[in-house]
């Protein structure tokens, strides 16, 4: 009887570090999401000082947010979105609209990809 609430409590532990996991990842790829459309705003309305200072902030933030979760996920998916994030502020400052557009186009996939590589899909538990 001791076995059957040690499994059935580790059970419960998986559970619930999976919900926390996907919960954290949805969370974090729908923030930055909305920071990258703010950029992109900011860049069309020429706007590029606001534009650097924001995908600057926005990449300190990434960071850290990365190394939560870089204990989850994959380590290539969290370094493409950091490299693609890293270049936006120098992007900004040199009012290089379309190659910032197509970066953030870029991570928007990349941001989806590692959010769907998470979610408890049949063709990823297999």
């Amino acid at each position: 009887m001791n076995r059957i609430g040690i499994a059935i409590a580790m059970f419960l532990i998986a559970v619930l570090t999976c919900g926390f996991e996907i919960f954290t990842v949805n969370k974090s790829t729908s923030i930055y999401s909305d920071e990258l459309q703010q950029v992109s705003r900011l860049m069309s309305e020429e706007d590029f000082e606001s534009a650097s200072r924001l995908s600057a902030s926005m990449l300190d933030s990434w960071k850290t947010t990365a190394k939560k979760l870089d204990k989850y996920l994959y380590h290539d998916y969290i370094d493409h979105i950091t490299e693609g994030m890293s270049v936006l502020p120098v992007y900004a400052e040199n009012k290089d609209k379309l190659a910032l557009n197509a970066q953030i186009e870029e991570i928007k996939i990349q941001l989806t990809s590692l959010k769907e590589s998470e979610l408890p899909y049949l063709h990823n538990i297999l």
